[in-house]
């Protein structure tokens, strides 16, 4: 019984990434994707699928990325992902709209969100998220995203920040990467997670970029 969990378990979390990976090989110009595995300080493990295209018709964008970890304490029980889908379309000032959807599968519904995004030209990559309305009176919530990377690719920083009002919860990840060989990266990271009991900590793993 307990086989066939991990087995429904692990097919959830790569049905959702095999989702999002094909959106980022098979889409239009501009398609993107990684996988990545990590071990982190508080007693789990977690696997993460992440892709998207950025030159979809109508010039829309769309972004997501699956997270499946396992149990704390016992990393041959991996629990159902959460994941986030976003689709956005912006002018050319790089202001835009953009409607979100938000689900922990361990949970029996998800949450839309609507609102807008701000992302300007610069030298790096730099967001800015405003989503305002949101189903299941979740509240507003604010984000920022980025990334930014240096000598010739071989090492990135990258991260989010997001805030929900009503539960006036944090969420947020800073990453550094570096290039072991062609597009597998060794990386570490700082998590802070208001939502959880242990609410700091830091992943280490292996990123393979498509």
């Amino acid at each position: 019984m307990r086989i066939r969990k991990i087995i429904e378990k692990g097919r959830n979390a790569l049905i959702v990434g095999s989702t999002l990976l094909t959106l980022a090989n098979q889409a239009y110009a501009g398609g993107f994707g990684k996988v990545g595995g990590y071990i982190d300080n508080r007693g789990f493990s977690n696997v993460v699928f992440t892709g998207g295209a950025s030159d979809l018709p109508f010039r829309t964008k769309i972004f997501g990325f699956a997270d499946a970890e396992t149990e704390r304490g016992d990393r041959n029980s991996l629990r159902k992902p959460y994941s986030e889908v976003s689709l956005s379309r912006k002018a050319g000032n790089g202001l835009g709209v953009s409607v979100e959807y938000n689900r922990d599968f361990n949970l029996n519904t998800g949450v839309s969100r609507v609102g807008l995004i701000y992302e300007p030209r610069l030298s790096g990559f730099l967001g800015i998220k405003f989503h305002p309305v949101s189903t299941r009176d979740n509240g507003v919530q604010i984000g920022v995203y980025g990334s930014k990377s240096f000598n010739n690719g071989n090492e990135y920083v990258e991260g989010f920040a997001d805030y929900n009002f009503k539960p006036k919860k944090f969420v947020g990840e800073v990453q550094f990467g570096k290039r072991i060989k062609d597009n597998l990266y060794g990386v570490v990271e700082g998590r802070y997670n208001g939502f959880r009991v242990d609410k700091k900590g830091a992943g280490f793993g292996l990123e393979w970029k498509l």
